[in-house]
């Protein structure tokens, strides 16, 4: 690629070259910082300490994994994988002096599948300036795709807004309820959820909202909130929110002799089986979330049972139906794409994205990208929790980014 060609890139990024040359065999190229002869340094941020680390930090295990398998496989282009993770503690502050680490100190490729919405809105502004790729990032939020942001690529999760009218259509539609309480985290994450709920039950002439609470993230006393509840009667719950607080609530509901409600939660904060420790099996059970891919046991999708054989191997005492399905799931893509790309510059790979078109090689549902559509992501199921295990109870849901319009499968 000649100079004036990266030069334009990074202008239109906004940002600066972050690039140096390196020999590969007898001719001389161009790569992106991060690539050695030998290595991909990658970067990755998220809690690893902290009340939200027990269901997360699962996630950094999956790539970690997921990296180890490739690399026993001879890497990718001759070079092995290197994940550089720090742990920002679920604190968006961290998370902006920690991208900093990681961009020009330890100057990776790309940084993969970063964990907490406030935290990936915080750093957003210096990530756009630098142009360095932001791969799945762990956070459905909208405004990381829409409008497209050039080095920003896919989610790890389906998108927040597609997840709660998923949630709210399935409690009106299926469950019939017609009063329905919203219990949301009171950030960057849940608000917009929230808000997402709101107006798609107001779709439904006959549907009352009776009641919205909200809550931090660190909160671990709910029982106001279910006091406030209860007062409103409701036959339906739809709760957004991280695992933690998700828990809490439903115990906190129990304990006040409040089970009859339905109760929802968005999948970043049901899809692991965490939660049946959190909020202890009997309590969670009947739970019904999302998910973007087959469980563990409940597929014969290859991907999956590689995962199970390696992940189990790498962390015997990890739960595999978790969030380390969705590390080993996002580093599938990434790898993907490295594979794909012949020259490892940011602006060939990035590009390498645009050439995924419902690719299934992962075990994600399908994964597709064009230079209009950086959702990557557009599938999921609704699943339920029954005897210590997250169960599908439907076959996948679609999302067309471009229209809004949601595909229910035929029959349901």
């Amino acid at each position: 690629m000649s100079f004036l060609k990266r030069t334009a890139y990074a202008l239109a990024l906004g940002g600066i070259i972050l690039s140096a040359p390196l020999g590969l065999g007898a001719k001389a190229a161009d790569v992106a910082q991060g690539i050695t002869d030998k290595e991909i340094l990658v970067g990755h941020l998220g809690p690893q300490t902290g009340p939200v680390a027990g269901a997360y930090d699962k996630i950094r295990m999956g790539i970690e994994s997921y990296f180890k398998y490739v690399n026993e496989q001879g890497g990718v282009h001759g070079r092995q994988l290197k994940l550089i993770a720090y742990d920002d503690q679920y604190q968006p502050g961290k998370a902006v002096q920690l991208t900093q680490r990681l961009v020009e100190e330890d100057k990776v490729f790309a940084l993969l599948g970063n964990i907490c919405t406030p935290c990936n809105v915080a750093v957003l502004p210096r990530n756009k300036k630098s142009g360095i790729p932001m791969v799945m990032v762990g956070s459905g939020a909208s405004l990381f795709v829409n409008p497209v942001i050039p080095n920003y690529v896919g989610s790890s999760i389906a998108n927040y807004e597609f997840d709660a009218r998923v949630l709210a259509s399935y409690a009106v539609g299926k469950l019939n309820a017609k009063r329905v309480a919203i219990a949301f985290q009171n950030d960057d994450y849940g608000t917009p959820l929230a808000k997402a709920v709101t107006e798609a039950l107001k779709q439904h002439g006959d549907v009352e909202l009776v009641q919205e609470v909200n809550f931090q993230s660190s909160d671990s006393d709910l029982s106001t909130q279910a006091q406030r509840i209860r007062q409103s009667n409701p036959d339906a719950i739809i709760v957004l929110s991280v695992p933690s607080p998700a828990a809490q609530l439903k115990k906190a509901l129990h304990n006040i002799g409040v089970t009859e409600p339905h109760y929802l939660v968005s999948s970043i904060g049901a899809d692991s089986q965490t939660l049946f420790n959190l909020a202890g099996e009997a309590v969670w059970n009947g739970t019904i979330s999302t998910s973007v891919f087959p469980k563990p046991g409940q597929s014969d999708d290859e991907s999956v049972k590689v995962y199970v054989e390696r992940f189990s191997k790498d962390f015997p005492t990890v739960p595999v139906a978790d969030f380390g399905q969705n590390g080993w799931a996002l580093a599938e893509v990434f790898v993907e794409a490295l594979r794909r790309t012949e020259n490892l510059t940011w602006e060939d790979f990035l590009a390498s994205f645009n050439t995924f078109d419902n690719w299934t090689g992962s075990m994600y549902a399908g994964v597709t990208f064009s230079p209009t559509n950086h959702y990557g992501l557009t599938s999921m199921y609704m699943t339920e929790a029954k005897n210590g295990a997250i169960t599908p109870i439907s076959k996948p849901i679609t999302f067309n980014p471009e229209t809004g319009e949601i595909t229910y499968p035929a029959g349901e």
